[in-house]
């Protein structure tokens, strides 16, 4: 069970038009501006995991999305926080993540994550499948994904103990 918000359907089309409006690069540039401060650490890993499949900047756009519909769908539900939509990536759970990694096998992490993805929040991962379908390097964008919505999740979880 995770504690990340889930997206609707109508926040993933929200999100989506305001891509569209806005184009792209704008809208990645102020989720860039608003990672770097609030989640350098994920920002990190997203330009790494962009890097390692090619043509960055059109994989970022993809991370950007579905960054920006965690958050879209963390304010639907803003009167339920009382903190920032996202947990913060610290290096210590990165650590900790890049420790599985080594552990069970890039295969059965990104296997695990997706799964987890799949049934907890179908339509983030309908952005992250139908994103990653465009690409010939399908399975490295959705490791992309699956690593970030990890993060975040493990995250999460830690933050959640660490309040009670």
């Amino acid at each position: 069970m995770t504690s990340l918000p889930r997206v609707t359907e109508l926040t993933r089309e929200l999100v989506s038009r305001q891509f569209d409006d806005l184009g792209p690069e704008a809208c990645l540039a102020e989720i860039t501006e608003c990672l770097m401060r609030e989640n350098p650490e994920l920002l990190d890993m997203a330009r790494k995991c962009a890097a390692d499949v090619g043509d960055a900047p059109k994989i970022m756009v993809g991370f950007g999305m579905f960054y920006q519909l965690l958050i879209s769908a963390s304010l639907d539900a803003a009167d339920k926080q009382i903190m920032h939509p996202l947990p913060c990536v610290t290096a210590k759970t990165r650590d900790a993540l890049v420790r599985e990694i080594d552990d069970d096998g890039s295969e059965a992490f990104t296997l695990r994550a997706i799964e987890d993805l799949e049934r907890t929040n179908p339509e983030l991962m309908q952005m992250a499948h139908g994103f990653a379908s465009r690409y010939k390097d399908y399975l490295h964008v959705m490791q992309g994904f699956a690593l970030l919505y990890r993060s975040l999740d493990v995250q999460a979880t830690t933050d959640r103990k660490y309040l009670h």
